[in-house]
């Protein structure tokens, strides 16, 4: 029971590292918390899982690539995990098609799921499959407009479709939510004036 009490406060410091940028500092909690865990287990998955994201927050993406892959062995078709996975290789252009497979999974297990929707749509987006794109951009900012991504998305797609005076209205949305990057706001001035160049 203690070392169960333990664990717990290890995790619970882990998520306050990563939720305040120190993702450094909760990956080596991450790695302690590892090697007291049955490598089978659904809690060993999880940590590979929230060790992963963190190395994707570094840039440290093979071992990032190489915990998600490694949790999916233990608990396959994770829909969190695959779209994870997934939308990380779509942010570097990387397995794009394999990435489109496994969120089309995610997506029929959370259907509903706007970050999973978002992905969906990012993917149909890099492949150049517009119509299909903007189906599923256009749910994810009706579940989450608040979101900047989602609606940076949006206005993508709707420019890729011709719809450019919509698409300036999402990016000029953008700049008014909270938690906008300062180097999200400069790729998004530039599209404001000069569109989207070629994918």
């Amino acid at each position: 029971m203690t070392e169960i009490i333990f664990k717990k406060k290890k995790i619970k410091f882990c998520l306050i590292y990563k939720n305040n940028g120190k993702f450094e500092k909760s990956i080596k909690i991450y790695s302690i918390v590892l090697n007291q865990l049955d490598e089978k287990s659904d809690s060993y998955a999880e940590i590979l899982y929230r060790r992963g994201g963190s190395f994707e927050r570094i840039g440290e993406y093979s071992k990032s690539d190489d915990d998600l892959l490694k949790s999916l062995s233990i608990k396959p078709n994770s829909p969190y995990v695959m779209n994870y996975l997934a939308y990380s290789w779509l942010e570097r252009k990387h397995n794009i098609d394999e990435a489109l497979n496994m969120l089309e999974k995610a997506y029929q297990q959370r259907k509903n799921d706007p970050y999973i929707i978002d992905s969906v749509g990012w993917g149909y987006y890099l492949i150049e499959d517009f119509i299909n794109a903007e189906k599923f951009l256009k749910k994810a900012v009706e579940l989450m407009p608040s979101d900047p991504i989602v609606n940076d998305h949006y206005g993508d797609v709707l420019w890729k479709l011709g719809r450019k005076i919509q698409a300036r209205y999402y990016w000029n949305n953008t700049l008014k939510l909270d938690d906008v990057e300062d180097e999200m706001k400069k790729n998004i001035l530039k599209k404001i004036i000069k569109g989207v160049k070629n994918i």
